[in-house]
């Protein structure tokens, strides 16, 4: 895989956990409204919905980047180790 084709899925991984995470603080404020100071809480279910699949989505984002950023490092690595090894011959 080419450098330019690493970079550019690294670059919609990161892209995926942004707006992943835009949308867990979206939810997240749509949720605040309806937790007074006193304890009483009374949000719609589709709101707490919305929160848990945003989280969920996040989740998921966040291991989908680790997993092509630690695939990039590992090629990385590997041309770095064949490099070696041609230079030794």
């Amino acid at each position: 895989m080419s450098t330019r084709m690493t970079r550019f899925n690294e670059a919609q991984a990161l892209e995926r956990v942004a707006n992943a995470a835009h949308e867990v603080q979206a939810a997240s404020a749509a949720l605040q409204q309806y937790f007074s100071p006193d304890g009483d809480a009374q949000p719609p279910m589709l709101k707490l919905v919305r929160f848990e699949t945003a989280m969920l989505e996040l989740s998921a984002a966040r291991a989908h980047f680790d997993a092509v950023f630690a695939f990039a490092s590992n090629l990385q690595g590997g041309q770095r180790d064949v490099g070696l090894l041609q230079e030794n011959d």
